[in-house]
């Protein structure tokens, strides 16, 4: 299935297709982000990556799991490509990775050519 934005002049396909032609895997994975913290009893600096949300990706590996998220916070709009992968669409970390719908999402295909 495609579709045709007109005002952007953006071909989207739909994003199962776009993992099938281009040998591509499409994952939910968890993005997480460094968070320092200071313990003042030990004077001590530490840093701990916590998760923030699922996001589901195009990507060449078939082992990704996680990537990192520099602004959690940030809502994403539309498909970015983000350390190698293609960034499609973001969720809360409430959602059960099993219950999200893939079927309907759709990736810009220019950015799908530009990620093989």
């Amino acid at each position: 299935m495609r579709r045709r934005d007109n005002k952007m002049n953006k071909e989207y396909i739909n994003a199962i297709e776009a993992a099938k032609k281009y040998n591509l895997f499409l994952k939910v994975v968890t993005s997480v982000k460094s968070f320092d913290s200071y313990n003042s009893f030990f004077n001590i600096y530490d840093e701990a990556e916590e998760p923030c949300r699922r996001i589901v990706v195009l990507t060449k590996t078939s082992e990704l799991e996680e990537v990192y998220d520099e602004n959690p916070t940030e809502k994403l709009e539309e498909c970015k490509i983000v350390d190698e992968n293609i960034w499609i669409k973001d969720y809360s970390l409430l959602v059960i990775p099993d219950k999200i719908d893939l079927s309907d999402l759709m990736v810009d295909k220019k950015l799908v050519e530009k990620l093989r």
